[in-house]
């Protein structure tokens, strides 16, 4: 299977914005190694495959530099890995490689050197560097900087898996495709007895993730865009309307009863033991979701994407996908930018790309690996060909501010809907915490 379908996913290459960044201490070189240290801090934390098949690769490296100490501070918490990161920021000691989601706040730390121009080095290796997508890389080329400032590691759709005998016993024989065909089929889904979404507002992504679908499919992915540039306010009608479609659904019970005091964990379990008929998710669940253990339910569930509305047919293939970086310090140079560049060449080429997305459904946005269909689920698969549609790519919302709290305010506000506050309330709430920060 050739990946070609992934190019056209990310083609927008749309400028997202983020919150942190970190640079890396300068090392003393010494004969081919002695004394360098490379310090990672990423998300690739747990006991999943990706992050399993990600430590393969560093204990390669180390059998190939025994010379090179490796101090991974990687982090599968959102909390723990913004709070270490933070700490580095202060202490001025950060990474060799880390990760930012976005790029909305990237030109301060370009100017002061913090973060590495990777376009050289892409250059100078096309057999690496021209195996990336050209949206992916465009991503992370900051508006008024030359360069390319991030190195894509994952990227996939966040589509709506589903249970098709839920939907069968419902009556439903197709997935919708539209928002009045969506809301047609909540109310069969609860009328059958089942919860339609799966939903654990305690743990606020999911009700962000939730209201950053809608918001592409009503408005488009350049909307948020505007939102962070401060062209388009919360309380304009047309994004008001957005979260009003949040509060429209909870209203026709598309949720738990008990959804607002929720976390992710119980939500997902509903889920996978077959207790509600959808979860708005990314491909990172695809491994669980077919692990007969973790999903008794696997062999019933498929992916779609989210429904769009009839009047905005333009925006049918605005998606929401994910997409993350590794990024370099600014600061490295001589052997300990050398060999970090080995390393973050390893985590990416196109024999890695091959081995997370066959071994874990994890894609690296790459159009030169061969993926053996005999090792790729059909999950994984329909994942792909589905993020192959996109035409407008977006990660949350709140990804395009340059506010850092807007993270926290979006996603709590949106989670109050839940609680029985409306979409106006919800709305200016959000814009205050705009309205602090001019």
């Amino acid at each position: 299977m050739k990946l070609k379908k992934v190019a056209a996913s990310l083609l927008v290459g749309t400028m997202c914005f983020g919150l942190f960044a970190g640079c890396g201490s300068k090392g003393s070189a010494k004969g081919d190694g002695d004394g360098i240290t490379i310090r990672l801090l990423t998300r690739m934390a747990g006991t999943t495959k990706q992050v399993e098949i990600y430590n393969d690769i560093l204990d390669e490296f180390k059998e190939k530099h025994p010379e090179v100490t490796i101090i991974d501070d990687s982090q599968g918490d959102e909390s723990a890995f913004n709070n270490i990161l933070s700490t580095d920021i202060a202490s001025g000691t950060m990474a060799n490689i880390f990760r930012i989601q976005g790029v909305a706040n990237l030109s301060e730390y370009i100017d002061n050197g913090l973060i590495l121009d990777m376009a050289p080095y892409l250059e100078e290796d096309p057999e690496w560097g021209n195996g990336f997508t050209e949206g992916a890389l465009s991503y992370y080329k900051v508006p008024g900087k030359e360069g390319v400032y991030g190195i894509p590691m994952e990227s996939g759709l966040l589509g709506v898996y589903y249970n098709k005998d839920l939907f069968e016993k419902a009556g439903i024989t197709t997935f919708p495709e539209t928002w009045t065909q969506f809301k047609d089929a909540i109310t069969k889904l609860k009328d059958s007895g089942v919860i339609p979404i799966a939903m654990g507002c305690q743990t606020t992504y999911m009700a962000g993730h939730l209201h950053d679908q809608i918001f592409y499919k009503w408005l488009g992915t350049e909307a948020a865009k505007e939102l962070g540039l401060r062209e388009k306010n919360w309380t304009d009608p047309d994004v008001v309307e957005t979260l009003g479609f949040v509060k429209e659904l909870i209203d026709l019970g598309a949720f738990d009863k008990n959804a607002a005091g929720m976390t992710d964990n119980i939500a997902m379990t509903q889920f996978q033991q077959g207790e509600a008929a959808m979860v708005i998710t990314g491909p990172w669940n695809i491994g669980t979701f077919e692990d007969p253990e973790e999903t008794p339910v696997h062999e019933s569930i498929a992916v779609a994407k989210f429904p769009y509305f009839e009047e905005k047919p333009e925006f049918k293939n605005e998606d929401m996908q994910t997409l993350s970086p590794y990024m370099l310090s600014g600061k490295l140079e001589g052997k300990e930018l050398e060999l970090t560049i080995e390393l973050l060449k390893m985590l990416t080429d196109k024999e890695a790309a091959k081995r997370f997305a066959e071994e874990a459904a994890f894609l690296i946005p790459r159009t030169d690996i061969e993926l053996d269909d005999s090792k790729v689920s059909p999950l994984f698969a329909d994942n792909v060909e589905l993020g192959g549609t996109s035409e407008g790519i977006a990660v949350d919302v709140f990804d395009f501010d340059p506010v850092t709290s807007m993270q926290d305010r979006t996603r709590n506000s949106i989670a109050s809907m839940f609680t029985g506050v409306d979409s106006e309330a919800a709305a200016k709430e959000i814009q205050s915490e705009v309205d602090s920060n001019k």
